[in-house]
């Protein structure tokens, strides 16, 4: 097996690729059912109620959300567990909501009004910084937070109050764009003063640096802090932005070496936020680190599948790719042993889409399969055998000796 390299600041991967729907959907499923083998780690207690979380997963897959509302899924992103639960949150929230909106927010000054949001949430329910307080529930129940959850609970209540945001999201951090005032104003949530931080980019400046390792900050320069920042980021929407909140659940379930959480999490937040730009280290770090958990388990068929999705995701990693392999043939190898064929054809069809294998791993996939096609035909099962032998000739369509083993299948009675 192949390490990866380790990476690891929370929320984000370019979008390289995907693992098919019903792989997606399969995964998810494995893993939220109570995990039993080897030696690989449960999924966490501490995840959301399966229900609520397959309604979600299922709510996002076209990238939008027609069930849930927004802040309906930052609580649910943020644990809340039960139908239950979830009623108390958004109570809560109204409550929020209700508070703002006594104070007579004047709808012709909306930069004043915006600033006077921002104000009250921190004098109230934004009261300290804590880098691990990234869930909406540290805010409701203990008042701390760090830019994802400020972020989020700034940018949906000035959006459910009428003011329009966005929100930028660059390798190390997140804040508040207001897309549709007169001038652009950006808003740094992690700090009461960051209310419209380019009135003083140079103070700016020097908070970023709390972000950077102390070498990094003397190569960019103080001064090119804030521009370097915003070279690497975008701007993404209120439903991208609740990505980042499950990016950062799989960081701190990963710090935890819960895996198995962490992995669910990352393929929930790529539903959210497709084209993230701050987790390339963290998730490339992950696929190595679950799929070789899983591997040296003898979950064959599981490493096989994370380590799929990411060399789909990051093909330029070859070493995610050599995995994948090194998985699917142990996999490929143990259905044969228990004479599993229909596990055994999904493996290679999955295979098949993916085009991973060179041409000596291919030949090594058509001697298996001859193994197959031999069973087969000496128990005279026409329908697994004739499955087979489509199967080699997707590898070699014009082989004559394939070509004959096919009329001689279909010969078989049914």
């Amino acid at each position: 097996m192949r390490d990866g390299e380790n990476g690891g600041k929370c929320r984000g991967g370019e979008r390289r690729g995907r693992c098919s729907e019903p792989l997606l959907s399969l995964l998810i499923l494995l893993l939220l059912l109570p995990w039993n083998r080897g030696e690989a780690q449960p999924a966490s207690s501490q995840l959301p109620e399966p229900i609520l979380l397959h309604r979600l997963q299922e709510d996002i897959a076209d990238e939008r959300l027609d069930e849930f509302t927004l802040i309906q899924a930052a609580f649910i992103l943020s644990g809340a567990a039960t139908e239950d639960s979830l009623a108390s949150c958004l109570s809560w929230y109204e409550e929020v909501l209700s508070r703002l909106r006594a104070l007579y927010l004047d709808p012709f000054k909306r930069l004043e009004s915006a600033s006077t949001i921002f104000s009250y949430l921190h004098s109230f329910y934004l009261r300290e910084y804590k880098e691990e307080a990234t869930t909406l529930l540290d805010v409701v129940h203990r008042q701390k937070f760090n830019c994802v959850a400020g972020t989020i609970l700034y940018n949906l209540v000035c959006a459910d109050l009428g003011y329009a945001t966005e929100a930028f999201e660059t390798p190390t951090h997140v804040y508040t764009i207001f897309p549709d005032f007169t001038r652009t104003v950006t808003v740094e949530n992690t700090s009461p003063m960051g209310f419209n931080i380019m009135r003083n980019l140079q103070a700016y400046s020097a908070y970023l640096l709390n972000y950077y390792p102390e070498h990094r900050a003397a190569q960019i320069g103080l001064d090119r802090i804030y521009a370097y920042e915003n070279s690497r980021g975008r701007r993404i929407n209120n439903t991208e932005l609740l990505g980042l909140l499950a990016y950062n659940r799989a960081y701190f379930a990963r710090e935890r070496n819960d895996f198995a959480a962490a992995y669910e999490f990352v393929l929930l937040a790529q539903e959210f936020n497709r084209d993230s730009r701050s987790n390339i280290p963290f998730e490339q770090s992950l696929y190595f680190q679950w799929g070789k958990t899983l591997y040296e388990a003898g979950s064959f068929d599981d490493a096989f599948a994370v380590f799929a999705d990411g060399a789909y995701r990051y093909p330029e990693m070859k070493e995610l790719a050599q995995n994948s392999r090194a998985a699917y043939f142990q996999a490929l190898r143990r259905h044969g042993q228990q004479l599993n064929w229909p596990e055994s054809r999904r493996l290679v069809m999955e295979m098949t889409e993916l085009a991973l294998l060179g041409p000596a791993e291919m030949e090594q996939q058509q001697e298996i399969l001859s193994g197959w096609a031999e069973y087969f035909y000496r128990r005279a099962e026409r329908r697994p055998l004739l499955e087979v032998i489509e199967l080699m000739q997707s590898a070699h369509p014009e082989e004559p000796r394939l070509q004959e083993m096919r009329r001689v299948a279909e010969r078989l009675p049914e």
